[in-house]
């Protein structure tokens, strides 16, 4: 089999993932905090097809750290970050981390995400209202007030985007150890009354599944026109002498 077909074949199948996370990243257009995937290739230099062969391969998908815009909301647990950074939250697997900030207050009086998983403080403990609270604040440092009286700060981290896998629910889980203050990182503020919004584009969206789409029909059309010059040769080469 023509080793130019593996190339186009692996570059088919390279541009499928892309194809892929590019849907996935105008799915979430609209998702508050929503941070775009990037879809990440390498080359693959194969000796044993010969000395120039390089095939093309996904290496990983990568995180779009980049700063969505900011939109205001009118409700003071809507928060939004400006700045590196995550918010902290409970869940069944352990701690997750996530730029979406529609909070609000559950029958308990927890403040919880929009799917109910509790936020947490900078203690790693859940911030709890008291049950007839009227005016709630939430400072650009992240500390959280009830009438007043103080209750907790925000849990806030920043991590390098090699430390981050999505998990889904718009929350990564992380490995390692947070970036600490005055380590090339400043917290984030909070902004109160305000969501970010996706850093991803629709109309980009569109533009890329385009080119992808594209630049995948291509290969396949490399693909069905070496399986015919090696149909072609294979007739030729079994017939009479």
């Amino acid at each position: 089999m023509s080793s130019g077909l593996y190339v186009a074949l692996s570059g088919a199948r390279a541009q499928s993932r892309a194809l892929d996370v590019t849907s996935n990243n105008v799915a979430n257009s609209g998702t508050a905090g929503f941070k775009a995937s990037r879809a990440l290739f390498r080359e693959r230099l194969v000796a044993a097809q010969g000395p120039d062969q390089r095939y093309a391969e996904l290496n990983r998908i990568g995180v779009d750290l980049s700063q969505g815009g900011i939109d205001a909301t009118g409700n003071v647990l809507d928060l939004a970050l400006e700045g590196k950074g995550f918010f902290a939250v409970q869940t069944p697997e352990g701690e997750r981390y996530t730029r979406d900030g529609a909070f609000r207050i559950d029958s308990q009086g927890m403040m919880v995400n929009a799917i109910g998983q509790r936020v947490l403080d900078d203690e790693g403990e859940t911030i709890q209202f008291p049950g007839d609270v009227g005016e709630i604040e939430v400072t650009l440092e992240g500390d959280v007030y009830a009438d007043s009286a103080f209750i907790g700060t925000l849990k806030i981290e920043n991590f390098e985007e090699i430390q981050l896998e999505r998990t889904g629910a718009n929350q990564f889980k992380v490995t390692g150890e947070p970036i600490k203050e005055g380590e090339g990182s400043k917290r984030a503020n909070v902004l109160s009354e305000s969501l970010e919004s996706s850093n991803f584009n629709t109309v980009r969206g569109v533009v890329e599944i385009v080119k992808v789409s594209r630049t995948y029909q291509a290969l396949l059309k490399m693909i069905e026109s070496y399986k015919e010059t090696e149909g072609r040769a294979a007739t030729a080469l079994g017939g009479p002498k």
